[in-house]
């Protein structure tokens, strides 16, 4: 988490710095107005007058300045006829400017007429990292013991930890001494049928932060359901319960995504804004880096991977939307986000930038404003991402987006020296289901697996659909021995599982096949080798992992 305080004074800092500045921008301004009324004036001084006549209205309100602000717009209002002719102002115009430019001055002795935002504090973003359900508490209330038992087997295989009681006074005793992270509660149970409902009622009573809670019951019934949205149930499963339905319901309260911090970058060739914009940025908890100079940047882009560009639209040597131009040539960055921010408030200009970037604000921008627009954007371009990268089902990579990962991660192996394994599975006889039971239950049981993959495998380790029933998995730095084990293990555990079907619970296998980079290094033939030890691991018998061997071997 950013040190708040530390930012404080780092933008008080900022905000000290560019006051110093200040005098001598207006110095600049007076001095270039003076210029044009020379004879040898030209179209050139004239654009320099105003481009530091527009960086001040776009940097000044940003710092407290907000009167400033108002006044540089007015004379960049008085200069843009000129600019767009080329033709110089007349003496009138000049000395009209002049007198403008020393009312600045009054106002910079004054000091700033607006404080400078404070904390953002509720606009942090949390950070790094994603926390998995493993070991998460989860209290089953059911009175059959069979199937109370059944259930706590089952959620074992995915990573919980389970408590299992048979009646509400067991529940709510425990619940007194240990609150789980989710109840799953039976709605009938021995103290009557509407029981459930009135245990969760009670748990109310008992926590101030109740755990949420998850109806199970055979009863269909209207009544029923509407006592456990009464007595605070989140969901409603009815029996026989599937495994996969009650997975995703577990997963939104004991799965939660922290998002990888907002990976911007900013762009502003005036020093102390861009710095600004930085520091508001980094309080937000983003990862922000931030440039003066568009010269350099593609390397950037390709080293920092930002999700989005905070670009001015007026830089020293070039405008926002040539740069947008350069950067879009190179395909990697075709659809990357660009924010133009600027004081111009043509609305003509806005629009004709906006063919090159994707947002225009406006300076000066508040830091909530700012933080906002960012988040918004960034997350919509993830959101996209996702959608385009994930398979819609099991929400794993999909079939392209798994070998560009599989790419990346090879590569980064080869240059430090490491090792890496690469796994195809299947699902044995998976066609006889979709067959004999329908693609519903089929997809269910996929689900299944795709929730173990993720749930068992190691945070570094990336899982993919490749289609139909076939699975890939991206094992870095691992040897072949500790891949067979990983691999091994989701064997068994997939094999325990119990899957709903028509009218019985059946259980599936998988078969596995390894390719480790040390014998193979590329790509293409890494994933041929895994599909061959997955053909060999199928024609031997299947419900076994098998792991590519040379032929030399």
């Amino acid at each position: 988490m950013p040190d708040l305080e530390k930012t404080s004074r780092q933008l008080q800092q900022l905000r000290e710095e560019y006051a110093a500045t200040i005098a001598q921008r207006i110095d600049t301004i007076e001095s270039g107005l003076e210029s044009l009324a020379s004879s040898t004036s030209s179209s050139q001084d004239l654009n320099s007058v105003f481009r530091d006549i527009h960086k001040l209205s776009g940097s000044a309100g940003t710092f407290g300045y907000t009167k400033l602000t108002d006044l540089s717009r007015y004379m960049e209002a008085l200069l843009k006829e000129h600019l767009n002719s080329g033709a110089i102002p007349d003496a009138r115009i000049i000395s009209l400017l002049l007198e403008v430019a020393g009312q600045l001055r009054t106002l910079v002795v004054s000091g700033p007429d607006k404080e400078m935002e404070g904390g953002i504090r509720d606009q942090y973003v949390k950070p790094l990292g994603t926390t998995t359900v493993t070991n998460q508490l989860v209290y089953v209330v059911e009175d059959d013991q069979a199937q109370g038992e059944e259930l706590s087997i089952q959620l074992s295989h995915f990573g919980y930890k389970t408590s299992l009681f048979s009646d509400a006074t067991q529940a709510a005793d425990a619940i007194k001494n240990a609150r789980p992270d989710v109840l799953i509660l039976d709605m009938i149970l021995p103290e009557g049928d509407l029981a459930g409902a009135d245990l969760a009622a009670g748990i109310k009573q008992i926590l101030t932060d109740p755990p949420p809670i998850i109806f199970v019951s055979s009863r269909t019934d209207w009544e029923s359901r509407l006592a456990s949205v009464r007595a605070g149930g989140v969901a409603y499963i009815e029996k026989p319960v599937d495994i996969s339905v009650l997975l995703d319901q577990l997963e939104r309260f004991t799965k939660t995504e922290l998002q990888e911090p907002f990976r911007v970058l900013v762009v502003d060739d005036e020093k102390e804004l861009g710095q600004h914009y930085t520091l508001i940025l980094r309080q937000a908890g983003m990862d922000v880096q931030c440039i003066t100079s568009p010269e350099g940047i593609l390397e950037i882009l390709e080293t920092f991977s930002p999700e989005l560009i905070v670009m001015d639209l007026y830089l020293e040597e070039s405008t926002g939307a040539e740069v947008a131009k350069v950067i879009r040539q190179h395909k990697n960055f075709f659809s990357l986000p660009i924010v133009f921010l600027s004081s111009e408030a043509n609305l003509d200009i806005q629009l004709r930038t906006l063919e090159q970037g994707d947002d225009f604000l406006q300076k000066p921008i508040s830091n909530a404003h700012l933080i906002s627009a960012v988040r918004t954007r960034v997350e919509r371009a993830r959101a996209l991402g996702r959608l385009m990268y994930h398979d819609s089902l099991t929400g794993l990579l999909n079939h392209i987006t798994m070998k560009l990962h599989l790419e990346t991660e090879l590569a980064r192996c080869q240059r430090h020296g490491q090792e890496l394994c690469y796994v195809m599975l299947d699902i044995d006889k998976f066609k006889e289901v979709n067959d004999s039971m329908g693609h519903q239950i089929g997809d269910r049981v996929l689900k299944s697996l795709a929730h173990l993959l993720q749930e068992r495998l190691r945070k570094t380790d990336q899982v993919g659909r490749y289609g139909g029933d076939e699975f890939g998995v991206i094992l870095p730095h691992t040897d072949v021995e500790t891949a067979v084990e990983l691999i091994d293990e989701m064997r068994v555990r997939f094999s325990q599982l119990q899957h709903l079907g028509k009218d019985r619970d059946f259980s599936l296998t998988l078969s596995a096949g390894i390719a480790a980079s040390r014998s193979c290094g590329e790509l293409e033939r890494l994933i041929s080798e895994a599909d061959e030890a997955l053909y060999q691991a199928k024609s031997s018998g299947r419900n076994q992992v098998c792991v590519h061997k040379p032929k030399s071997e």
